[in-house]
């Protein structure tokens, strides 16, 4: 009975220290904003694509999640965007925002993309209805720059 009880131990602290620490503990927001109700709107740090030094060309992603007061997800937003820097430099090159809605009662009804220099701003406006009315409207923006060294944040 030791012996399996070790066993076990060990193979659950080998497949634990295997996953990525995402699949373990979900990442911190690097912004939380409360509202009057209790729910909140949650912003992602910068995750980044793989770079590519040829071109010096980098991508990134930052998301927007907006929760209820009890923590349930009732939209998502993301921003995505491609830049190339010089050392001396940044651009955007490209910039697009995808959303997706868990709460039906709740719709996207404005999101906008735009490069301005070395930033991505992505704009969203949410709605909740209830009988055909808009009882609620939640607006955020969220930008992603990138530094002359290819540094996103």
């Amino acid at each position: 009975m030791k012996k399996i009880s070790i066993l076990l131990v060990t193979v659950l602290c080998t497949v634990l220290c295997c996953l990525p620490a995402s699949a373990v503990c979900p990442a911190e927001p690097a912004e939380v904003i409360y509202f009057e109700d209790g729910s909140y709107l949650e912003i992602g740090a910068v995750t980044e694509g793989p770079a590519t030094r040829a071109t010096n060309t980098k991508s990134g992603q930052k998301s927007i999640v907006y929760r209820s007061e009890s923590g349930r997800e009732i939209w998502q937003a993301t921003l995505s965007a491609t830049f190339t820097y010089t050392g001396s430099s940044a651009t955007c090159t490209v910039a697009s925002i995808t959303t997706s809605i868990t709460d039906s009662n709740w719709k996207i009804t404005e999101k906008t993309a735009t490069k301005s220099g070395n930033k991505a701003i992505g704009d969203i406006t949410a709605k909740r209805y209830f009988l055909g009315i808009a009882t609620k409207t939640v607006e955020q923006s969220v930008t992603i720059t990138c530094s002359a060294a290819g540094v996103l944040s």
